[in-house]
């Protein structure tokens, strides 16, 4: 088990070549929208080598912010086999998860209308699967400068 979070160049990550997930442009532009809202939250799992093995819409959005570093966990302990098969079941296990629309919906409600947070960027749609973050071109709000980590520049392409 992995035991700390170390904070590694993004320069240093290599991509899993045959990694089986997708990440278009618009999700990788979400996910670089949530990290300049919430910060880099959820650390890239690598092995040792460093290759990816989970966090490669992360690494692609942290790139494509021009983050220097991202926090990682390593994962010295997996097996060759294992760590293929973690990589698979990383992605599928997120998949097979369902929602509670009502309490989905309540906590749209809050954060949409009851909350002074109340971010266009994350604005619910008619659907829960309508929700996420939206590059800054797509916001009511002028500009996520304010929100940029130390020293970098957010541009969406």
């Amino acid at each position: 088990m992995a035991r700390r979070i170390e904070i590694w160049p993004t320069d240093r990550l290599v991509p899993y070549a045959k990694n089986a997930r997708t990440h278009s442009p618009e999700q990788v532009a979400q996910i670089a929208a949530s990290i300049v809202e919430f910060g880099f939250v959820n650390p890239t799992l690598v092995d040792t080598n460093p290759g990816t093995i989970a966090g490669h819409g992360r690494l692609l959005a942290a790139r494509k912010l021009g983050l220097g570093e991202c926090p990682v966990v390593v994962l010295d302990h997996l097996s060759e086999t294992q760590r293929r098969a973690y990589i698979i079941a990383d992605n599928k296990l997120a998949r097979n998860a369902g929602w509670d629309d009502a309490t989905l919906a309540g906590e749209l409600r809050y954060i949409w209308d009851g909350s002074p947070y109340r971010n266009p960027c994350c604005r619910p749609g008619r659907r829960h699967h309508e929700f996420a973050f939206r590059p800054r071109e797509a916001c009511e709000m002028p500009n996520l400068a304010h929100r940029s980590p130390p020293g970098v520049q957010i541009v969406v392409a």
